[in-house]
């Protein structure tokens, strides 16, 4: 099995480095998209209902007003 490095072999090394990177960036930037579209519905609805962001400090009424804030926001997504 020859595994010399050759300029062939860089080239198609080089190609497939990119592709990888490509993938990788890819996937990273759908996954950040997801998370902040979701950090910024629970945001906009806890401002919404009067509530502090990432609180447990609310009633039960605030607490399903929030709930129903955000099944509509993405429901509509």
């Amino acid at each position: 099995m020859n595994l010399k490095l050759t300029k062939q072999n860089r080239k198609w090394l080089h190609l497939g480095f990119a592709v990888e990177f490509f993938i990788i960036g890819l996937l990273l930037t759908t996954a950040s998209k997801a998370t902040t579209y979701e950090e910024t519905v629970n945001r906009f609805c806890a401002k919404v209902v009067g509530i502090p962001y990432q609180s447990d400090n609310f009633s039960q009424e605030e607490w399903e007003r929030f709930k129903y804030c955000k099944s509509t926001l993405i429901r509509n997504k």
